[in-house]
């Protein structure tokens, strides 16, 4: 960690904000918040010891964000491949950009350093946050600090209350996945398509694609994807993986050279978590509900959220609550419904609906940019009948919820 954003001078009696968690949405809310002009001090907490390359964020250049420009690569063409075939399709207005997680961690320190009000200190565990009549009141072992709001952002770790109660109905699926960056010691993948989903692996433990980023012909992340409720041991992530290297690029154990490491199960639920948790405290990032239930994506919706969130704790802008529009929720659950109960036809279903929506419609659809029109599009390349007996399941249990 730079050392200019360790604390400077003597402890303030309060800050203005405490983020707990010095994640994707802790440091974007940080940006946003000096975006709008807050000069108040700001500390952010997290009980790691250290910035590391843990992680990369995918997502489509659909609108701008602060840290697109440092994208480790663009792709303009994507493919989905099941049952026997190969849909690509490309976009010369919307690429899929890669971000790793080394970038977004130096670029958002870099943006945050600019500006001398800001404190980060790692390797404290926040214990306890509680709101008092005047303030936040956040405990760590290694002391106290007093806020006027706080805003965690630690995300939903498998023993996390959150996560229990996400959990505790029908309505949710773990997206669980392994993955290596590697590099081939032969010229092995295509540089100018990335592979969103392969289905033409084995079926037999869940609903399970492989996706690949490759960064040019040597190099690519190849991850080992469940969509389902118990998906997959580490070994046996491993052991699929490196079938999966063979089969599909003939590539064996001595053929190439492990690079790094990414594991990480994703939330995918119709819960809805509370992103207003008090009168001066927020949660935000996957723990306010920012992962989008139906696809997993979450790097965009937390750019919005927090960017909107950020606006109006300054005054300058509307409810964030707005942000994402109310339309989907219908959609994300039947979708969601689907991998739950029909995982078998879902390859299927997603050639057919990659095949049948023109690329930049489904890209919108996607990423929460659609049209009425977009979406009409889509709902016509999928599968009449299961589709409306799903949604007609899903409308009975919501009423039933209701009533």
């Amino acid at each position: 960690m730079p050392g200019r954003l360790g604390p400077r001078g003597p402890e303030p009696e309060r800050y203005g904000y405490a983020i707990l968690g010095a994640g994707c949405a802790g440091l974007s809310l940080c940006h946003y918040l000096l975006e709008c002009g807050v000069d108040a001090p700001i500390l952010i907490l997290d009980r790691k010891e250290a910035f590391a390359d843990d992680r990369t964020w995918c997502f489509w250049d659909v609108e701008e964000t602060p840290f697109s420009d440092r994208a480790v690569r663009r792709w303009n063409s994507w493919s989905v491949r099941a049952e026997g075939r190969e849909v690509v399709h490309t976009s010369g207005r919307y690429p899929y950009l890669c971000l790793t997680g080394a970038d977004f961690y130096e670029d958002a320190l870099d943006k945050i350093s600019a500006r001398g009000n800001v404190t980060v200190r790692l390797g404290e565990d926040v214990r306890s946050c509680k709101e008092l009549d005047d303030g936040v009141l956040v405990v760590t072992p290694e002391g106290s600090y007093l806020a006027d709001y706080a805003f965690d952002g630690r995300g939903l770790p498998s023993d996390s209350a959150a996560l229990r109660e996400a959990r505790r109905g029908d309505g949710w699926i773990s997206q669980q996945f392994f993955g290596l960056r590697l590099r081939a010691g032969r010229p092995t993948f295509d540089p100018q398509t990335c592979t969103l989903m392969d289905f033409s692996v084995d079926q037999g433990r869940g609903l399970r694609f492989a996706y690949v980023l490759p960064f040019d012909e040597h190099e690519a992340l190849v991850e080992n994807v469940y969509l389902a409720r118990t998906g997959a041991p580490p070994e046996a992530h491993r052991a699929e993986l490196s079938g999966y290297l063979q089969d599909r690029y003939g590539l064996s154990g001595g053929d190439y050279e492990v690079r790094g490491e990414e594991w990480g199960d994703i939330p995918m639920t119709s819960h809805r978590f509370r992103r207003r948790t008090g009168d001066r405290t927020h949660a935000i990032g996957t723990l306010g509900g920012e992962t989008r239930p139906s696809t997993g994506y979450t790097f965009l919706r937390v750019q919005r959220y927090c960017r909107a969130l950020a606006a109006s704790l300054t005054g300058a802008g509307e409810d964030p609550e707005r942000v994402h529009p109310w339309r989907y929720g219908p959609l994300d659950r039947v979708f969601l419904r689907l991998l739950r109960e029909r995982p078998e036809g879902c390859p299927g279903i997603y050639a057919r609906m990659f095949a049948g929506t023109p690329p930049d419609p489904l890209v919108r659809f996607l990423t929460e940019r659609s049209s009425p029109l977009d979406e009409a599009r889509l709902i016509g390349a999928l599968p009449k009948l299961p589709f409306l007996r799903l949604a007609a399941a899903e409308a009975f249990d919501r009423a039933r919820e209701i009533l």
